[in-house]
């Protein structure tokens, strides 16, 4: 499912690649200078960002013309992606995730995770039956 002002964008070499039964809510962006890949059965909540480039930055300079840096994304399968979720670049979301609504996420999480924050970090294991426990 793709909802309303889903946008998505890459670049002559880069690639987006998403599995069956996944959802994309209204306003998410999915935007590829390298890679992000999106495991079967993961649900994404209302305006989500995903990007795997990152403006670079020099105080006094401005941000134009300085480059970006790169790296792959990949989420797992089965994933639930809150609403306003940022994921950056270098990320790699494990199978069965959970990540809160507004989380800023960068970095490696292992599969059935609550994740959440700014920056997220993993919060809570996600057990088989449903229910959290503390890590």
């Amino acid at each position: 499912m793709v909802g309303d002002g889903v946008f998505f964008q890459t670049g002559r070499t880069s690639e987006i690649v998403i599995g069956d039964d996944v959802s994309l809510n209204t306003g998410t962006h999915v935007v590829a200078a390298q890679s992000i890949r999106i495991g079967t059965g993961t649900a994404i909540g209302e305006y989500v960002t995903i990007r795997d480039q990152d403006h670079r930055f020099t105080p006094g300079t401005g941000v134009r013309g300085q480059g970006f840096d790169i790296a792959p994304i990949e989420i797992g399968e089965n994933c639930w992606i809150g609403r306003g979720v940022h994921i950056g670049p270098g990320s790699c979301v494990g199978a069965g995730c959970i990540i809160a609504a507004n989380a800023v996420v960068r970095g490696t999480f292992g599969p059935n995770l609550l994740i959440a924050g700014v920056p997220a970090r993993a919060r809570r294991l996600l057990a088989e039956d449903g229910t959290r426990h503390p890590l």
